[in-house]
């Protein structure tokens, strides 16, 4: 037991360090980020709906990770390379995760259940800010859930955004699309 043990801890280190390998410093940490924090550090900046989701796993320090692949239709690219043609009009993201409720064998818990990432939902609306792939092919939200903002309509009736952290420390709260399109133009020039 203290040999699998050994061996699970050496795995997730792997795979924390081969995974977060290609993202610059601040990106990996969830520390409070800027408008231009969030555009620096982001590969890819885009308006998107994701049209599915679906398990997979990724190999890393001789263990293997759930991981789920989110496939995104791109509604408007602001920031990034997302090709030409058909390839331009779709991003798939793995990120490590689990579709599966946290497990548990024993005194054993899983390493799918280690869901750090967003949990995007299929035809939902989403303005993503997301790292390039790792070595390993991981990538992520820049900042996690700060990177991840909802596309929703307010009691108004008026489609507004907001990240994880309700917009903190970048707006005074939801804002409409528009107004976080002109802040990502802005932060990227």
């Amino acid at each position: 037991d203290s040999m699998r043990r050994s061996k699970l801890i050496f795995s997730l280190l792997a795979l924390i360090s081969g995974g977060l390998a290609s993202m610059t410093a601040t990106a990996a940490l969830v520390m409070q980020m800027g408008m231009a924090d969030l555009v620096a550090n982001a590969d890819k900046v885009f308006r998107g709906t994701v049209i599915a989701r679906e398990p997979g796993t990724v190999s890393a320090g001789g263990s293997e990770f759930s991981t789920v692949i989110y496939t995104v239709r791109v509604d408007d690219a602001l920031k990034g390379n997302f090709g030409s043609g058909k390839d331009a009009a779709v991003v798939e993201l793995t990120m490590l995760g689990s579709l599966k409720k946290d497990t548990q064998t024993g005194d054993v818990r899983h390493v799918s259940a280690l869901n750090l990432n967003p949990d995007l939902g299929v035809g939902r609306e989403y303005v993503l800010f997301t790292t390039s792939a790792s070595a390993i092919g991981l990538s992520t939200t820049v900042g996690l859930n700060q990177g991840l903002f909802r596309v929703f309509n307010n009691a108004q009736g008026r489609e507004m955004t907001a990240n994880g952290l309700g917009n903190q420390g970048l707006f005074d709260g939801a804002v409409s699309y528009d107004e976080l399109k002109t802040a990502v133009r802005a932060a990227s020039r």
